[in-house]
């Protein structure tokens, strides 16, 4: 019997040993049981139309409440119609708001325009530098035409540098047809102009729009 109590006996420093190594067996004890019960899932009761469950820290699962969608009802715009610009008296200011139309293209529409006497097509513009068929198809909307807008020419009195000067007659054109009226005399109609070498018929309709007999 007193060869087993033997080993029981410790020494001043042993039972120190001994007694910090039991208050750190209690300590890892104490802290997996809070951690034991803290890895259980807790779930709340929410209606499940008004709330989502999700997943936090991978073992606990809270309720979400979604808020209600609030839908804000706006006035319906009403769509203007297009502003439409007559292009034989709009000024290159009016000509801006034209989409695509800056101040360069507006400076060179009118200066043709004022060139010509006046448009007598809308498709005309396309004949001013600059202006492809792209562009006249996004402006084409927005523009009207008065057709009887435009100035002409006199035939029978106007001169060869003035007939020259219109952008469809060149000045051998312009020379042939004042030859023409001072062998023949006035011209009694416009289809005299097309017994005139040159003028075909396809000259002759751009021309005859800008000429006039009295």
């Amino acid at each position: 019997m007193k060869s087993i109590i033997k080993h029981f006996y410790f020494n001043k420093s042993e039972r120190l040993a001994l007694f910090i190594f039991v208050l750190l067996l209690l300590f890892f004890n104490f802290v997996f049981q809070v951690f034991k019960k803290d890895a259980e899932f807790v779930q709340y009761d929410f209606p499940e139309t008004q709330t989502d469950w999700v997943a936090t820290d991978a073992v606990k699962r809270v309720a979400v409440v979604k808020p209600k969608r609030i839908i804000k009802a706006y006035p319906k715009l009403e769509i203007s119609k297009p502003l439409l610009i007559n292009i034989n008296h709009a000024d290159s200011f009016a000509f801006r708001n034209l989409p695509g139309i800056g101040e360069k293209y507006s400076s060179r529409i009118v200066r043709y325009r004022n060139w010509l006497g006046g448009f007598y097509a809308t498709d005309q513009l396309l004949e001013v530098y600059g202006i492809d068929s792209t562009l006249f198809t996004a402006i084409e909307p927005y523009l009207k035409l008065e057709e009887d807008s435009f100035t002409k020419l006199n035939l029978n009195t106007c001169s060869l540098k003035e007939l020259s000067s219109h952008p469809y007659i060149s000045y051998k054109v312009a020379k042939l047809m004042v030859k023409y009226r001072e062998h023949h005399g006035v011209y009694l109609s416009l289809e005299e102009l097309k017994s005139i070498p040159l003028i075909d018929e396809q000259l002759f309709r751009k021309i005859a729009v800008y000429l006039e007999l009295e």
